[in-house]
């Protein structure tokens, strides 16, 4: 089937091999996710992709997602045709680390080692696409030590209390008096 109507051939696949939906993994493009990056989840929703909409509609939605971040074109209507349009040349050295990487610890999600699996794949995009010092830049910077959690997360400012009203009220008794 095309991407679009691919729910019908994941149900099918899934009754012929009477497979349950936490034996199921979908991997799939996942635009607001940075190029690289790959997490896994069970669950969640559609996101605008016509494949997800179609297996959820098929079979439910409780299967296992590997998300795979391409990045985002920048502007809403270039998304069609980014998403599906062929990787830009400049793409070719990550993209074969990443998908090679994926494809030699397949066996990891397999036995439901989700993390180990997102730590393999992030570990060799950095190993392998990392600038060695062999030029004339320095050495990239070391990070600093945070959970992956708060590396994952846009910085975000504070939050802007109400000023007056029933809901400052209530916030300035939650999180005490702001002076």
């Amino acid at each position: 089937t095309f991407m679009n109507g691919s729910g019908r051939a994941v149900a099918e696949a899934a009754h012929f091999y009477k497979l349950g939906l936490s034996d199921i993994g979908v991997f799939h493009a996942e635009i607001e996710l940075t190029p690289g990056k790959v997490r896994v989840k069970n669950g969640g929703g559609n996101a605008g992709h016509n494949g997800l909409r179609s297996i959820t509609a098929c079979i439910g939605n409780d299967y296992r997602r590997v998300r795979i971040g391409v990045g985002h074109p920048g502007v809403r209507e270039m998304v069609h045709g980014y998403v599906l349009g062929d990787f830009a040349k400049a793409d070719r050295e990550w993209l074969e680390v990443l998908l090679g990487t994926m494809a030699e610890d397949a066996g990891l999600l397999a036995k439901g080692d989700d993390n180990s699996f997102m730590n393999r794949v992030t570990l060799a995009l950095r190993e392998k696409l990392t600038p060695t010092g062999d030029d004339d830049r320095p050495p990239p910077k070391a990070p600093k030590a945070q959970s992956h959690i708060r590396q994952a997360r846009m910085p975000q400012a504070p939050a802007k209390l109400p000023e007056s009203g029933p809901m400052a009220a209530m916030l300035k008794k939650l999180f005490g008096k702001k002076d």
